[in-house]
């Protein structure tokens, strides 16, 4: 039943996987294109001969308020507005563990008063602060990376300290410690930039934004099988820590 499903489809399908486009996009785009109707768990046992991505995981789930995943992507060159030129543009993601609900931000550099902004503007645009920040051994926040003893730097530490929010590192050689925001980049590219036909950082921030509550929040999430807006909404808004009285400021 499965392949007579989906056997019409076989060729789209093997040339999205073949661009490494993630199966949560390819279900839209055989809605979009082909006006499929079947279920994701329904394309992801037909694509799992063809996936290199059988490896067994454990798959950690946490309470609301109590985890956010933070990560950079590179997207690709983007119109610089204020140095007139155009540049390689990043996209910083902060993901929610609980509820998958996300903020992300499109920049052109992974610099430490950067990295603090964005988590600002995440914090504002959740309207609260999760117990901790799950992140790679980037410089930006890591000085030296280690086992047990991670080196953090000191301006994120203080923004840590200012939010009270616990600075949480995977271990080196370890990121999928952070699959769930790891997920959420090429999920973003492939559905949000490669449809992008603004320029500059303005327009791209603005659609960004549009994206997250209009596109991303409202799937049915692969894995939680629920929509990440309306879970967050009615079970991780309020758990979150409140922001403090006065924000962050690097100085």
């Amino acid at each position: 039943i499965i392949r007579s499903q989906l056997t019409p489809h076989q060729g789209a399908i093997e040339e999205w996987l073949a661009g490494g486009i993630p199966l949560v996009r390819i279900q839209e785009l055989l809605v979009e294109q082909h006006g499929w109707s079947g279920s994701y768990a329904t394309l992801k046992r037909y694509t799992a001969p063809g996936r290199d991505d059988t490896e067994a995981t454990i798959r950690i789930e946490t309470k609301p308020g109590e985890e956010a995943q933070v990560d950079f992507g590179h997207l690709g060159p983007l119109w610089d507005e204020w140095e007139k030129r155009m540049r390689k543009a990043w996209v910083f993601l902060m993901t929610l563990s609980y509820s998958r609900h996300q903020y992300a931000e499109v920049v052109f550099g992974q610099d430490v008063a950067t990295w603090v902004g964005c988590h600002r503007r995440a914090f504002e645009w959740f309207g609260g602060v999760p117990e901790r920040v799950v992140l790679d051994n980037l410089k930006a926040a890591i000085v030296k990376a280690a086992v047990y003893d991670p080196l953090v730097n000191r301006t994120y530490a203080e923004q840590a300290e200012h939010y009270g929010f616990l600075i949480s590192p995977c271990r080196p050689g370890e990121p999928q410690h952070k699959e769930k925001v790891e997920r959420g980049v090429p999920y973003g590219r492939n559905n949000f930039w490669r449809t992008f036909t603004g320029k500059g950082t303005t327009a791209a921030n603005a659609a960004l934004k549009v994206w997250i509550t209009e596109t991303a929040g409202q799937r049915v999430h692969g894995t939680i099988r629920r929509k990440p807006l309306e879970v967050f909404a009615a079970e991780e808004r309020s758990a979150l820590r409140p922001l403090p009285a006065t924000p962050y400021d690097v100085g």
